[in-house]
């Protein structure tokens, strides 16, 4: 049924256009009539009609400011104006406002009859376009899960998907594919490492709709399902920032994610692979995001439980990847854990995937040779600038005579990798430090924040406050307040400054909270201080 509402002032008028639908239409259902501008706005936002035949010169509001509002509350109302003034402007100004015919009193009944017709099939029309549109919406939401699905089999998934994964960029409607992975774990954090993974699943798996709201509110990205106890999410980003800008944003987004999510459940670990420009290299990050969540969640908890996420870029060693099935098991169980430094578990690892390979049918004692040789050329890969020439160690391997002499050769040799690449390390950490440090030094007459200095490091704020932490002994705030007061102390000695220009020579703008600060730091008032040694 249509729903038609009346408004004219003329008591006759109504009649007639009530007596015309009547006779020729079952389909009409008349649900008020009015004669006065302000009764017929009232029936409109009460009544909701789909028509409105309406008079434009009445008592107190037009017919025409009658329209303009109730347009404001009704965008889908259709008039049908019915005067007996023909004047140009009223005819404009009804174009203007929507009006669907401008019929002039007496109106023949022929021609309002063909009137009403036209404007009711525009309403089946639109009400049948509508209904289609809803259909189609519905079944697309029940689409897009299985395409992300296929998506995330694309991407995880060993082998070249790049055209898979860019025909389905482009049925998502993403132009633009650039981003980057975030790898989110769920789990129990006991004895350094996540367990009680198939419990963290099922509880994650109650949840999910959840974390994907959460998750979606924060970026344009497509959410794969839950898998074990894992939800993998590739962020579309096409800004164009600068790679420390990019990861600090990265960064911020999970932590965001984080803060919200671990409301439903607490132990949530987050890794995230490196920004690429390109779908093609989705795959990279990918596996940049599981390594770095796998660094993560072997890491102990620091005392206020906040080492929860890591981005690839975070990590100190470089790290590349490969796609057999054996190369895989070398990827995931020595590699991984070689950032963990833990030499005993990397050999344990290490020799029960040589035993696997050995008891394999499949394969002879020179295939695993090649793999032992691949396993060390991936070493090369990755650390070659730390391990140098590794070439007489492929030598060694190619004239092992049997399986336990290649397995002693390898096992010596991983041994000496690792702690060549520990001693590397931890060069690398102290070279931070120190430039670190330094920045400290150079600038702590200025404002500096933590931000800064994890800038200069090329690491996010995030990691840099924990790993300036665990490396120094010192969090950063105290570190510039030490570096700050040790300045101070020099200067005070001077009799020609003042205790309020050394404040403001050493960084700090508050006098009041300069000698607070020396006074914890030395156990002297700044007064005190310069009396004695000034």
């Amino acid at each position: 049924m249509c729903r038609v509402l009346i408004v004219d002032d003329e008591p006759i008028a109504v009649e007639s256009v009530v007596y015309m639908i009547k006779k020729n239409f079952d389909n009409i259902d008349i649900v008020g009539t009015s004669r006065s501008g302000k009764d017929a706005i009232e029936k409109s936002y009460n009544l909701h009609p789909d028509i409105i035949i309406m008079d434009i010169n009445m008592p107190g509001i037009n017919g025409l400011d009658d329209m303009k509002q109730i347009r404001m509350f009704n965008q889908n109302v259709y008039f049908i104006v019915i005067t007996a003034f023909d004047y140009f402007d009223y005819a404009v100004e009804s174009v203007a406002l929507g009006v669907e015919e401008y019929l002039l009193k007496p109106v023949k009944e022929a021609k309002f009859i063909e009137t009403l017709k036209k404007v009711m099939d525009q309403i089946s029309t639109k009400k049948i376009n509508l209904k289609k549109n809803l259909e189609q919406q519905e079944r697309l939401e029940m689409i897009i899960p299985i395409l992300e699905t296929g998506f995330m089999n694309s991407l995880c998934m060993y082998g070249d998907n790049t055209k898979e994964l860019q025909n389905y960029c482009d049925l998502f409607g993403y132009n633009k594919s650039s981003g980057y992975v975030m790898a989110i774990e769920f789990g129990q954090k006991q004895s350094k490492k996540i367990e009680n993974k198939i419990g963290a699943g099922v509880q994650g798996e109650k949840m999910y709709e959840e974390y994907k709201k959460i998750i979606r509110s924060y970026c344009t990205c497509i959410v794969g399902p839950i898998m074990l106890n894992q939800i993998i999410v590739y962020v579309f980003d096409d800004s164009m920032e600068e790679n420390f800008e990019q990861k600090s944003k990265s960064v911020r987004l999970a932590k965001n994610i984080m803060d919200r999510a671990s409301k439903l459940y607490p132990d949530i670990f987050i890794g995230i692979g490196g920004f690429h420009t390109s779908i093609r290299e989705a795959k990279k990050s990918y596996q940049e995001a599981l390594y770095a969540l796998r660094i993560l969640s072997a890491s102990e908890e620091d005392e206020n439980n906040q080492y929860q996420i890591l981005h690839i870029d975070d990590n100190l060693e470089k790290v590349e990847y490969t796609e057999s099935d054996y190369e895989h098991q070398i990827e995931d169980e020595i590699f991984s854990k070689v950032a963990e430094g833990d030499e005993g578990a990397i050999q344990i690892s290490f020799k029960q995937l040589y035993t696997r390979m050995c008891a394999d049918n499949k394969m002879n004692f020179t295939a695993v040779k090649n793999r032992m040789i691949g396993m060390i050329i991936g070493f090369g890969k990755r650390w070659g600038d730390i391990l140098g020439d590794y070439y007489e160690l492929l030598s060694d391997i190619i004239n092992a005579y049997d399986e336990d002499n290649l397995y002693q050769i390898c096992k010596g040799h991983i041994s000496q990798i690792l702690h060549k690449i520990t001693f590397s390390r931890q060069n690398k950490v102290n070279s931070i430090i120190e430039k670190a440090n330094q920045y400290i030094e150079d600038h702590y007459k200025e404002e500096i924040s933590l931000e800064d200095v994890a800038k200069e490091v090329n690491l996010s704020s995030y990691y840099f406050s924990r790993f300036y932490k665990e490396e120094t002994g010192i969090n950063f705030t105290d570190k510039l307040s030490n570096v700050r007061i040790e300045k101070a102390k020099e200067l005070l000695k001077d009799k020609n400054l003042s205790i309020k220009d050394v404040c403001f020579m050493v960084g700090y703008m508050e006098p009041n909270y300069f000698s607070k600060i020396f006074k914890k730091v030395t156990g002297y008032t700044a007064s005190d201080y310069k009396r004695l040694y000034g």
